[in-house]
């Protein structure tokens, strides 16, 4: 008897499951949208938000391949300040209704930890991914600017 009440429990938690429905997939506005919130709460420093956009597990990948986590982003954002920026280009490819990927263009000068001036023209990449009702950034990759490459 307990062996049939808890196969019959089982599958009704499965069904249950199941017959939830997945969320619309992401629009193109939304994605760009939660790229620019991220930037501009990069920008302010605003280490709350950027907190809760990005994913424990996340990456950022340099264009050299070094890599880092999380908790350096946030130990890095503070010794930046955005002097301008441009970002153009977006380019969204939706993996899903948990997941999309967005591309962009991006030409910024910022003074680093040292006070210097420095140029930065990149082609951006994030992967975003939908977990417990919120888009988080999972990783972050940069490379060649399309702009400079002449698309």
């Amino acid at each position: 008897m307990k062996t049939l009440a808890c196969a019959l429990l089982l599958a009704c938690t499965a069904s249950a499951q199941v017959m939830t429905p997945p969320p619309p997939p992401i629009t193109y506005d939304q994605a760009v949208a939660n790229e620019r919130h991220l930037f501009a709460a990069d920008q302010q420093h605003d280490l709350d938000t950027i907190r809760s956009l990005v994913a424990d597990d996340f990456v950022d990948i340099a264009k050299d391949g070094s890599s880092i986590g999380k908790d350096a982003l946030l130990k890095e954002i503070p010794t930046l300040t955005l002097l301008k920026h441009a970002q153009q280009n977006f380019r969204v490819v939706v993996l899903g209704p948990y997941a999309y990927s967005i591309s962009y263009d991006s030409d910024a000068t910022m003074l680093d930890a040292n006070g210097k001036s420095v140029r930065s023209q990149n082609a951006l990449n994030s992967v975003w991914i939908l977990r417990a009702g919120r888009w988080q950034v999972l990783m972050h990759c940069r490379g060649a600017a399309m702009t400079l490459r002449g698309k």
